[in-house]
C-alpha cells in the first residue's frame, strides 16, 4: 500500500494539470506498445497500436532499453511541460548524478549488464543523452502527433467530467471515481499495488489524465519537493478507454471540427501561433476575405482576439481559445521526477 499524506495546504492546492504533456504522453504510448507486446504478442490489437507499430521509427529503438513493459521506469523521463520542445529540454538538462543514480537503480534487478550506450548515458555522455532526446522527439512525431487533437479532446473531456465531482464532494469523492486502486482515507490518498509513504510538501497533487495509458495509476514524486507530485491515470472519455479514439480520422473523430466546422476549426488551430490575415489565409488555404470572416466569428465567440499593427491586423488565441486547444501553460517548473 502506498500512501500520500495531505495537509490542509495540499488539499487546497490539489488540481488538474492545465494541459496535456507531450513528452509524458510519448513515454506512456511507448509503454503501452511494450506492455501490450509482452502480454499479447501478435494477438488482435486496437487499431492505434497496429498503426503505431507500423510507424515506429528506428531512431526510437533506444527507448526499448529504457522502458520495460511495466513500471517503474527511469525517473528522468518524467517531463510534464505542455510544450514538446520544453519537455525535451527538461530531459536534456538532467544532471549527470541523477542519470547515474536512476539508471543504476533501474538496472539493479535486470539480468546482465546494460548496453554500452546506457552505461555511457549513466556517465552523462552527451551523445547518449541526445540519443534519448531524438528517440522521444521522433517517436512523438511518428506516433503521438498524428493523434494529438484527439489526445486533447480526451484530456479536456476527462477534466470537465471530474471537476464538478471535486467541487461538490472534495478529494474523497473525486479520487474515489478515478480508479479502483485509489481511495481517500484518513486525510490521505492510498494506492494499492506498491509500497511507500510520501509527503506532498504543501504543494498539493497535480492530476494528469492520459489518453494513451491504460494501466494502473502512476505517481511521479520528488524527494526534495521541488515540484508537485503528479498522479497519472487513464482518461476514460464517456466511460470508455480512449485507444480506438486515438486513431487520426478527421471525418470520424474531429470533435473540434464537429463543433466549429472544419474550416473554422482549422483557423483556430492555425492561430496556435499569432498570424496576420494574409498569413492565416495562406496557412488554412482560403481567401483573405474568408479568413477575415471566420476570424470575426471566432472573435465574437471570445476564442481569438485581433489587434491592429500599423495598417495590418494580427490574430491570436484568447485564454478560452488556448484552453480548447490544450495550450494553457503549466504551473511552476516541472523538472524530471520519479515514476512509481
Amino acid at each position: 500500500m502506498a500512501r500520500f499524506n495531505f495537509t490542509p495546504d495540499d488539499v487546497a492546492r490539489t488540481r488538474f494539470s492545465p494541459a496535456s504533456a507531450p513528452v509524458a504522453e510519448t513515454v506512456l504510448a511507448m509503454a503501452e506498445l511494450r506492455g501490450h507486446a509482452a502480454a499479447h504478442g501478435h494477438s488482435r490489437t486496437s487499431r492505434w497500436l497496429r498503426e503505431a507499430r507500423r510507424a515506429f521509427p528506428a531512431t526510437a529503438r533506444p527507448l526499448l532499453d529504457l522502458l520495460r513493459p511495466c513500471p517503474p521506469w527511469p525517473d528522468f523521463l518524467d517531463a510534464f511541460a505542455p510544450d514538446l520542445k520544453e519537455g525535451l529540454e527538461e530531459v536534456r538538462a538532467t544532471p549527470r548524478a541523477v542519470l547515474r543514480s536512476e539508471l543504476s537503480h533501474h538496472w539493479q534487478d535486470r539480468p546482465g549488464r546494460p548496453p554500452t550506450w546506457v552505461r555511457n548515458l549513466a556517465d552523462g555522455d552527451r551523445e547518449s543523452v541526445e540519443l534519448v532526446v531524438r528517440a522521444l522527439h521522433d517517436l512523438h512525431h511518428a506516433v503521438v502527433a498524428p493523434r494529438w487533437d484527439n489526445v486533447l479532446v480526451a484530456f479536456h473531456a476527462e477534466v470537465a467530467r471530474r471537476m464538478p465531482v471535486l467541487a461538490a464532494g472534495g478529494p474523497e469523492a473525486m479520487f474515489g471515481t478515478l480508479h479502483p486502486r485509489l481511495r481517500w482515507r484518513d486525510d490521505g490518498l492510498e494506492r494499492t499495488g506498491f509500497d511507500g509513504e510520501y509527503d506532498l510538501h504543501g504543494q498539493g497533487m497535480v492530476l494528469l489524465p492520459s489518453a494513451f495509458w491504460t494501466g494502473d495509476p502512476l505517481a511521479s514524486v520528488t524527494d526534495d519537493g521541488q515540484r508537485p507530485t503528479v498522479l497519472i491515470y487513464a482518461a476514460q472519455p464517456n466511460g470508455q478507454l480512449a485507444h480506438d479514439g486515438l486513431v487520426a480520422d478527421p471525418a470520424a473523430s474531429d470533435s473540434l471540427a464537429a463543433l466549429l466546422g472544419p474550416t473554422r476549426a482549422a483557423v483556430l488551430r492555425a492561430l496556435r501561433a499569432p498570424r496576420g490575415t494574409a498569413d492565416l489565409a495562406a496557412t488554412v488555404g482560403v481567401s483573405p476575405a474568408s479568413a477575415s470572416e471566420h476570424a470575426k466569428v471566432l472573435r465574437d465567440a471570445n476564442l481569438i482576439e485581433t489587434r491592429r499593427e500599423g495598417r495590418a491586423v494580427r490574430h491570436s488565441l484568447t485564454a478560452l481559445g488556448r484552453t480548447i486547444l490544450g495550450q494553457l501553460p503549466a504551473a511552476g517548473d516541472w523538472s524530471a521526477g520519479k515514476a512509481s
